[in-house]
């Protein structure tokens, strides 16, 4: 059955308005008519049009910049609410899908490290140290900047703390996760500058979970951390065709 596929955009999981309009049997233009509409609407009564959908571009095989919005959970259901008949009916069955199978996924995540925890409090002096760790892991959940990371990094981030708390080898609980490069790794691939990927993703809205991931790293000149992109092949192919050039990995 056909699958409607999420975008995490900072922080937030949205639906492409193109997978939209494809689930709802419209014209991808008709819907960006009747999403304008709404946003006017939202704008007059003093609701925020982005809680529902956020603008965006994509650019089309003739490298051709064209607009979409990026649906939230809120903006699919004003876009069911106002369907009816079978069409209704299966677009609702469809988001409500979508949104459900990330949500049991993150849930799983913080499930598996609620059970490494109850393990490791078997030892007091683990549990103490588990608690600093928590604490430590709560101060930086709380920065609005991880809202980025993907469920797979605050996973990853969760168990690295704990590993570091128990003195446990925890790799095996790690999520898997596809190979993905760094900027400076990209613009080696490419024979361009970090600076020059980071600014040609930023242009054509390649910071998504199709092409990597947000990720927490060390900041270059200091101790401070900060949330990265990371570019998986499929990132590092578009950014290849976007600046024509070829992928040379060493």
């Amino acid at each position: 059955m056909y699958e409607l596929e999420l975008i995490n955009f900072n922080g937030v999981e949205t639906i492409d308005s193109r997978q939209v309009a494809e689930a709802t049997g419209k014209a991808h233009k008709n819907l960006l008519q009747d999403i304008r509409t709404y946003c006017g609407y939202l704008g007059e009564l003093n609701f925020q049009p982005t809680h529902f959908f956020i603008e965006s571009t994509y650019t089309t095989e003739q490298n051709k910049t064209m607009p979409c919005y990026l649906v939230t959970r809120k903006g699919c259901e004003m876009i069911a609410n106002k369907m009816t008949g079978q069409k209704g009916v299966v677009f609702t069955a469809l988001y409500i899908n979508a949104f459900h199978k990330m949500e049991q996924k993150i849930a799983k995540h913080y499930t598996d490290l609620q059970e490494l925890e109850i393990r490791a409090r078997a030892d007091r002096a683990t549990a103490m140290r588990i608690n600093a760790e928590n604490r430590r892991l709560k101060m930086l959940l709380d920065n609005p900047h991880l809202k980025e990371l993907s469920p797979e990094s605050l996973a990853a981030l969760g168990i690295s703390r704990l590993q570091e708390a128990t003195g446990q080898d925890l790799s095996h609980a790690l999520p898997e996760a596809e190979k993905t490069y760094s900027a400076t790794e990209v613009g080696q691939m490419l024979g361009v500058s970090a600076n020059k990927i980071g600014k040609t993703a930023n242009a054509y809205n390649l910071k998504t979970k199709e092409y990597g991931i947000f990720v927490i790293d060390k900041a270059r000149h200091s101790s401070k951390q900060v949330t990265v992109f990371r570019y998986n092949m499929n990132g590092v192919s578009r950014l290849a065709d976007l600046l024509g050039v070829e992928v040379v990995i060493a």
